[in-house]
């Protein structure tokens, strides 16, 4: 991370903690919500729902893409199956030359 963007972020959770205590009277952790996904995700939800200002609104979507990892559910590959043989048939070897062909 440049030092700009750590900069803008820096300001962001500023303005972010001191939005929510003006808005909602409540206090944000800022090292929680940026070192653990789960009380992030929590806050930021709970915040999200109890907020009436839009701006406020805005930040915690800013925040929540900045914060929480996007979780893209792992792909699972799946071998191929072995070709079976069909049943019944087996390898056969060409004659055409005799058995002293070899």
């Amino acid at each position: 991370m440049t030092m700009e963007k750590k900069l803008e972020m820096a300001q962001l959770l500023a303005r972010f903690k001191l939005q929510v205590k003006r808005s909602l009277g409540e206090s944000v952790d800022l090292e929680s919500l940026v070192r653990n996904p789960a009380y992030a995700r929590q806050r930021l939800a709970e915040i999200e729902e109890a907020a009436d200002d839009e701006s406020l609104l805005v930040m915690v979507l800013r925040l929540r893409d900045h914060v929480l990892p996007v979780e893209v559910p792992p792909v699972v590959v799946m071998p191929d199956p072995p070709a079976a043989a069909e049943p019944g048939r087996q390898e056969t070897r060409n004659y055409l030359m005799g058995a002293r062909a070899w």
